[in-house]
């Protein structure tokens, strides 16, 4: 008798942690809306005046055009070596390991119009790839921007908020030489910076939960 009841007992606490712990984990929906694009920022971070002082606004855009053409001959040198799923693969998988690993559940959706009652995270890839972060040594560094906005949604209300701007740089440098060397480090270098965008994002919406 006195098992019985032990074992009743157990299965009770046993209910009530998993109804607890259900109640503690909250949805977020994900709609990613878009693709990133990859993108050399080179040439054109050492426009200076130049262009501006001899020819005025047409000389300005003379040299902007001849530098932006340069950029994109850096861009396509690069490309083969990049994997081309790297903003998928790296930003998205660490977003959703780091909401699950605080006790989000993540789900993904192709449309967020129809959800509700659960936190929806729209995302809008913009660019991911290399600026030159130091004009006097040329260096270069991993970046990526994007935008993105989330609510709190139940069948009565739709907390929305504005898209926030984000710009993240990897904290490492490189000449852009060496990028195009045998052991290249670019998609290492994109992968640290698309996960420490993805570990920024993540935790915005989980200390947002707790204000």
């Amino acid at each position: 008798m006195l098992q019985k009841e032990v074992l009743t007992c157990m299965a009770v606490m046993l209910l009530l942690s998993i109804s607890s712990y259900a109640a503690d984990t909250k949805t977020v929906y994900i709609d990613i809306i878009g693709e990133g694009k990859f993108e050399i920022i080179y040439h054109r971070a050492l426009t200076n005046a130049t262009g501006a002082v001899i020819g005025g606004l047409i000389g300005a855009g003379i040299q902007s055009g001849i530098e932006s053409d340069r950029d994109s001959r850096k861009r396509e040198e690069l490309r083969p070596l990049i994997n081309k799923d790297s903003w998928k693969t790296d930003f998205l998988d660490t977003l959703n390991d780091k909401l699950e690993s605080s006790g989000f559940e993540a789900v993904w959706v192709e449309n967020s119009k129809d959800v509700n009652n659960g936190i929806v995270l729209n995302v809008y890839p913009d660019q991911y790839g290399f600026r030159m972060v130091d004009t006097s040594t040329r260096m270069i560094s991993a970046y990526t921007t994007f935008e993105a906005s989330f609510s709190s949604r139940t069948a009565k209300s739709n907390e929305k908020q504005e898209k926030e701007k984000f710009y993240i740089t990897n904290k490492n440098q490189h000449p852009y030489n060496v990028f195009l060397m045998e052991d290249s480090p670019v998609n290492l270098e994109l992968e640290a910076v698309l996960n420490k965008a993805a570990k920024r994002l993540a935790n915005k919406i989980i200390y947002s939960t707790k204000e």
